[in-house]
């Protein structure tokens, strides 16, 4: 063979390998609109670049939305679940245990794979950061929440579907890698009371803090973390960072959010850790845990 042959040769060899590995390569990529100054802005997908991607054999698409919402129109090719089926309010370690037990089932029977590429959206209620918690604590390499949710996906010019989704099971059980930093229990949250490098964030509204609250926590409604009107894009991290700095939540601290059953909360988590906070830790609990046991001290008003 002559040396022009060979050069045909290794040129359709590297033209194959760089197809064959293109999907992972995109799937890496951060989303370009979404680098606002975040400390991990490969944790945001825009709808451009998830239209791009749409085909992608290595991207997985979770609807966390009500099942009928979903039938009226989703991403194509989406599966779909709601936050109730995801939710314990239990953090003792047997409870904790059985739950990542459940949701590793739920998992794969929606298909998901450990390989994937997960892009997660809600509706417009940021509860999609909820379902982002889960896998980033059971260790999950590549997570991302569709930035703005659904209606950034319609404003883009995304197409929907309509009906049920019937997901093919994963071909091999999901099987995580828990990240024991990621979630605070019960204990720990008490034992934290009195520490003066612990802040605790109540992620719920002004009325539900004022009503009761773990003693000592700040309000800061999870809804605050992004934009008023739909589509709800997420705030910057400059005005982020000076939202929870002038409330003495800054990045030194380690920072405990919990709000009713840790699913607004996981907006919170995921905004901390979005900025640049490395010690957030999710009360997944959260108040309906904390509060069924008297024993505890509570507080009313709107002071901490």
């Amino acid at each position: 063979m002559d040396r022009l042959a060979w050069l045909r040769v290794i040129l359709a060899a590297f033209l194959i390998t760089a197809w064959l590995g293109a999907p992972l390569a995109r799937a890496e990529e951060a989303s370009p609109e979404a680098d606002t100054g975040y400390a991990h802005p490969e944790w945001l997908a825009d709808a451009a670049w998830l239209r791009d991607r749409l085909n992608d054999p290595i991207l997985k698409i979770i609807a966390l939305t009500p099942a009928g919402e979903f039938e009226a129109g989703h991403i194509p090719g989406a599966a779909q679940i709601d936050w109730p089926a995801l939710e314990i309010v239990e953090t003792g370690e047997p409870s904790v245990e059985r739950w990542r037990s459940d949701v590793e089932r739920l998992l794969t029977d929606l298909g998901v794979r450990r390989d994937q590429t997960v892009v997660v959206y809600d509706g417009g209620t940021l509860y999609a950061v909820r379902l982002w918690w889960i896998l980033h604590q059971l260790g999950h390499a590549d997570v991302r929440i569709l930035n703005g949710g659904l209606p950034a996906w319609v404003e883009a010019g995304g197409e929907l579907a309509t009906g049920s989704a019937e997901p093919d099971p994963a071909p091999e059980p999901y099987v995580g890698e828990p990240d024991e930093a990621a979630i605070a229990t019960l204990a720990e949250v008490e034992a934290a009371l009195d520490d003066p490098d612990v802040v605790l964030v109540d992620a719920r509204s002004p009325e539900e803090y004022a009503a009761g609250h773990i003693p000592g926590a700040i309000n800061v409604e999870f809804a605050r973390n992004a934009e008023a009107d739909q589509p709800r894009y997420w705030k910057s991290s400059a005005e982020l960072r000076e939202m929870y700095a002038s409330l003495g939540i800054t990045p030194e601290k380690r920072v405990i959010p919990y709000c009713t059953s840790g699913v607004r909360s996981a907006a919170t988590y995921f905004t901390l850790r979005l900025i640049g906070y490395e010690r957030v830790e999710l009360f997944t609990g959260s108040w309906q845990e904390w509060s069924s046991h008297p024993e505890l001290p509570s507080r009313t008003g709107d002071a901490p």
